[in-house]
């Protein structure tokens, strides 16, 4: 898969902000975990709530509409809209897209 720019530069993303792009029609949520920017498609998988609206906490992304949580850094489900941690529950892990940080703008690997 090709690399491209999402037109976000990585400074600009602080612990706990969300910030949405979209990268030739693919739309995404990005997010820093430490020192790592991660990209996460943008839609829940359980609702279609858009998760960059949603909130960050350490690792720990919320999504705004029924409260899933997932891994900002690898898409899994930590809790699904019930409460229920898996491997009960009944929601899909969000697909994760991998980020590289090239002369100060994030850069995301999409099909």
């Amino acid at each position: 898969m090709p690399w491209k720019a999402t037109r976000v530069a990585a400074e600009s993303l602080a612990p706990g902000q969300l910030r949405a792009a979209d990268v030739d029609g693919v739309e995404l949520v990005l997010g820093r975990v430490g020192a790592e920017v991660s990209a996460l498609a943008d839609h829940c998988p359980h609702r279609d709530g858009q998760l960059s609206d949603g909130t960050l906490d350490g690792d720990r992304l919320t999504c705004p509409l029924h409260s899933a949580v997932f891994d900002l850094r690898t898409g899994a489900v930590l809790a699904d809209p019930f409460g229920i941690e898996p491997p009960e529950g009944g929601v899909e892990a969000v697909p994760r897209y991998a980020t590289k940080v090239e002369g100060g703008a994030v850069w995301v690997e999409v099909p």
